[in-house]
């Protein structure tokens, strides 16, 4: 058995294929490092060449870069063998990815639900649908599976969710959600970048299209922007490549190569990442008792969606009584660091309350409090973490006693 063969017919776990695969179905197993490829056309030995790779759809046209290109498919390649599925394209963000779904497969006079709490700039997305393409919209505030039925209507072509939700860990069945969009031709389209197909697989679970923001944790190094859509099915990719091409929203090559730097450590970082919130929510439960905190392996759905709550991706959520309260943990972290992401190596904070625009947001009606502050907890020495967190946890615990006996 040569090493391809055995590399496509093993039963590999996780860690093994991101290392591994991709290399050897571009022509590129050679190399122990995925090499990075930034010509911006291949130069072709023959017209028949040409041909083949512009009229046959199983042929990566590799002739001009806005339809593909090596270092982007080897990244694509072990993404899908990751997340288990047939298909998956790499674009140049994770707000790409959900306009190219917007864009492919809803057009006017279709009717999509999202939950309230998604994503706001996903809605500004579909705000534009719906003035310009004649979109229509649902968004519900409870994410029951009967909720969601009762907001269909004949015209829905699609729901999409995130779930959990980000960042206050709001459930959501989808395995129960996907059953119903079966039962009434409905596409359910999952953004699972909070968890990774490490840890959750949509796809798996019923949804037709995952897609994620690959600049979070399966990059992992802030140092990329890009995106990912994965399905099963042939003719949804078909149709959402078509418009890739077209519009030349492809990933560039250089943040493919970097991208695929990380995906390589992606389940290793996540037991890491895992380990360390599991050890600063103890610390919470017996330090600071009266302070609420979520995390993936906290909610309700994570059993019924295959969440390996065991290696997630340490994202958790502290749940502050009042907005002061959460500005005044934030301004006391010294090794933990504000930034507008998750998912890096570094400890990052991201307090919404501080930066909600009141004039036009209000959070609670999206269901994020304004106490809520997310902690992507990173891959420092925990207790060097703990530290920092406990003295700000401090200072902030005793402000909101302060305010409770005034």
């Amino acid at each position: 058995m040569s090493r391809r063969e055995f590399l496509l017919s093993s039963p590999l776990g996780p860690a093994t294929k991101a290392i591994h695969l991709g290399q050897h179905e571009v022509g590129l197993d050679q190399f122990p490092v995925p090499p990075l490829v930034s010509n911006s056309a291949m130069l072709l030995n023959s017209a028949e060449e040409g041909l083949e790779m512009l009229s046959n759809v199983d042929v990566e046209n590799f002739a001009y870069q806005r339809y593909a290109n090596p270092t982007v498919s080897i990244l694509e390649t072990k993404f899908r063998s990751i997340e288990q599925c047939a298909h998956s394209m790499a674009v140049n963000s994770g707000m790409t990815a959900c306009l190219l779904v917007f864009r492919t497969l809803l057009k006017a006079g279709d009717h999509i639900i999202v939950p309230h709490s998604i994503f706001y700039e996903i809605v500004d997305q579909l705000d534009y649908e719906v003035k310009n393409r004649g979109i229509e919209i649902s968004i519900i505030r409870e994410y029951e599976t009967d909720v969601f039925e009762t907001a269909i209507r004949k015209n829905t072509k699609m729901i999409f969710i995130e779930a959990p939700t980000n960042p206050a860990f709001l459930d959501i069945n989808i395995r129960a959600l996907a059953k119903l969009c079966e039962k009434y031709s409905i596409l359910l389209v999952v953004d699972n970048t909070f968890l990774s197909p490490v840890c959750q697989k949509p796809l798996s679970l019923g949804a037709v299209i995952t897609l994620y923001s690959i600049t979070k944790h399966i990059n992992g190094h802030g140092d990329v922007i890009g995106g990912m859509i994965s399905t099963n099915d042939a003719d949804i990719f078909k149709a959402l490549k078509h418009n890739r091409n077209n519009t030349g929203l492809i990933l560039d090559p250089f943040s493919a190569w970097l991208t695929i730097r990380g995906l390589r450590t992606l389940p290793l970082r996540l037991q890491k990442h895992a380990e360390n919130a599991l050890a600063i929510t103890r610390m919470i439960d017996e330090e600071f008792p009266e302070l609420e905190w979520r995390g993936v392996w906290s909610t309700n759905s994570a059993k019924s969606n295959g969440i390996d709550t065991a290696c997630h991706t340490g994202l958790i959520a502290l749940v502050f009584p009042s907005k002061e309260a959460g500005m005044v943990f934030v301004r006391h972290l010294r090794l933990i660091r504000i930034g507008t992401t998750f998912g890096n190596i570094e400890s990052l904070c991201y307090h919404y309350g501080g930066f909600a625009r009141e004039a036009t947001i209000d959070l609670e009606q999206i269901g994020i409090p304004y106490g809520l502050v997310r902690i992507s907890v990173g891959l420092e020495d925990v207790e060097d973490i703990k530290t920092d967190m406990r003295q700000a946890l401090h200072i902030a615990t005793k402000m909101s006693l302060c305010d409770q006996c005034a």
